[in-house]
């Protein structure tokens, strides 16, 4: 079940990596932390956007996290490369590790997201940014699925949770998403990359 899920997860989240990655201007020498990366089919691609980067990531599940490391198994080898198993609450890294943290479709899930924002904080380099890509309320409101155990944010709740948490919101930047098919019905999403950085 775990790999279905990462397959689907994939197939709906290749366009917003896309999307993520444009908005990020990943640069040369970035060092990069992905939170929730499921089984890593994008890491290859996060690699591409630019040289000598040092790339890690931390996801909840530990049956992504096996997946993820099978799947990426020459750049761990490498060293360019550094998958952990755990939550975002606790993060295994020095503080000022980052110049750039992203999640996608993650946030929903987080129960209580101040001890989240307080460890990314930590993590970031002075001047590094975190990268949020969410759907909006309305698109979520959509989806049958998330009525149970989805916390939606508008703009504007995001941006007063992060600055209340000593990030400093910076922009908001949408696009909307193609036309996905869920059970016969034809959905369109609008998502958004809510930028926030460390001061």
């Amino acid at each position: 079940m775990g790999k279905k899920v990462g397959h689907m997860m994939n197939k709906a989240n290749a366009f917003l990596y896309d999307f993520a990655f444009e908005c990020m201007k990943i640069c040369k020498g970035n060092a990069v932390l992905e939170i929730g990366f499921g089984n890593g089919n994008f890491f290859e691609r996060l690699f591409a956007q630019a040289s000598d980067l040092q790339v890690s990531g931390i996801d909840f599940s530990e049956t992504m996290v096996k997946a993820a490391r099978i799947n990426n198994q020459k750049l761990i080898t490498t060293g360019k490369l550094q998958l952990h198993h755990g939550s975002s609450d606790q993060l295994p890294f020095d503080s000022n590790s980052f110049d750039k943290i992203f999640c996608i479709n993650v946030v929903y899930f987080w129960d209580d997201p101040i001890p989240h924002l307080k460890e990314i904080k930590r993590v970031l380099k002075p001047g590094g940014k975190f990268y949020t890509i969410i759907r909006t309320k309305e698109s979520i409101e959509q989806m049958p699925f998330t009525r149970y155990g989805f916390t939606s944010y508008t703009v504007d709740s995001w941006k007063n949770l992060v600055n209340e948490n000593n990030l400093h919101f910076v922009d908001v930047i949408p696009v909307d998403e193609p036309e996905i098919l869920f059970k016969g019905n034809s959905i369109r999403s609008r998502s958004l990359c809510l930028v926030t950085e460390k001061k």
